[in-house]
């Protein structure tokens, strides 16, 4: 896709600098995720102080950004002589809705031509150990990869393009989306589903657009997810279950989330999307992580406790209740509240 192809799409774009840049637009890439010749979105400062320590390598891989417009005014000279250091520039007055309207035709170009029909056995395309054991009423996609003595049990469907580590065993109706990673040594319970949409979308003159996810998952090794659990694919990029980590029944892991080493998430939890969960974090049964928090190395997070927005908790953290905050101190306050409902009765 060129620049010309991105002004179609979106029209309320302004290029800035390099409105004839001539080379191929290949993809959307995350702040921290750069790839060739990909295109990123900057929001706010925020964005930019995360976008900043990956300029220069976004210089040499031709990465192009879309800024907000009114963000891109307000710029002091030296960080936007920083960013005019990219190949090409435009400004955008909504940058959620240039971001949710370019993610189609990137997401189109993406999964273009994968075949979900035939079976990639059929197609002669599927890399399978003859050490792997697949029950019959599988469906192996396309460039499908599979390790030494991976297990797959009937009713799974294993869609193009995915890899799956040796040692691992995948039980009955699991689903696993396209590009999706699943390490060594991992055990995938019934009904789950990997990889699927994540739940974004922008709401413009009253309809909810969808923003289309086509970052994939990746698996670490070590990992087990229980039953009917899902675990959304990342928008431009990888959502990641770090290795060692131990996913519960019916719990629900959001697009862009990254879960350390040796996370305990217990059952009902649900993590929303871009949220950060360092190594050794544990969940209990039903908390809630709301969007980008960033959970600290080694915490424990209550059963039921949610963690509001944005939320950021340093390593060791022990947190409870609603808004979540320390252990002790919501026991304190659930204790001062009862007494108090005590003395009222009498």
């Amino acid at each position: 896709m060129k620049l010309q192809n991105l002004k179609e799409i979106e029209s309320n774009l302004t290029f800035v600098k390099n409105s004839e840049w001539p080379e191929e637009i290949l993809a959307i890439c995350s702040l921290d995720n750069l790839t060739s010749s990909g295109l990123v979105f900057i929001k706010n400062s925020k964005f930019m102080e995360k976008f900043l320590p990956h300029l220069e390598k976004a210089v040499s891989l031709k990465i192009g950004a879309i800024v907000d417009e009114k963000f891109f005014g307000m710029m002091k000279g030296e960080v936007k002589a920083e960013l005019e250091k990219l190949p090409w520039l435009a400004t955008s007055p909504n940058v959620a809705l240039t971001l949710t309207l370019l993610s189609k035709p990137f997401y189109e170009l993406k999964m273009k031509g994968l075949n979900t029909q035939v079976d990639g056995r059929q197609m002669g395309t599927a890399d399978i150990d003859p050490t792997a054991f697949i029950a019959q009423n599988v469906f192996i996609g396309e460039h499908v990869k599979i390790g030494v003595r991976v297990e797959i049990m009937p009713g799974s469907v294993i869609l193009p393009h995915t890899e799956i580590g040796e040692n691992t065993k995948i039980y009955s109706n699991v689903s696993l989306y396209p590009f999706t990673k699943i390490g060594k040594n991992c055990r995938i319970h019934s009904g789950t589903v990997i990889g699927s949409d994540g739940f974004g979308y922008t709401f413009h003159q009253g309809k909810h657009l969808k923003i289309w996810h086509m970052g994939g998952v990746v698996v670490q090794d070590d990992v087990e997810i229980g039953s009917n659990s899902s675990v959304d694919g990342g928008t431009f990029s990888p959502t990641i279950i770090g290795s060692g980590t131990r996913i519960d029944n019916l719990v629900q892991i959001a697009h862009n989330v990254k879960l350390g080493r040796g996370c305990v998430i217990c059952g009902q939890a649900g993590i929303a999307g871009s949220a950060v969960l360092e190594d050794f974090v544990v969940l209990g049964g039903r908390a809630a992580i709301g969007p980008d928090c960033l959970i600290g190395m080694g915490s424990q997070v209550a059963g039921g406790a949610k963690v509001n927005e944005g939320g950021t908790w340093p390593a060791g953290s022990k947190l409870g209740g609603h808004p979540a905050r320390d252990l002790k101190e919501w026991m304190r306050g659930v204790a001062y509240l009862r007494n108090v409902s005590l003395k009222e009765k009498k």
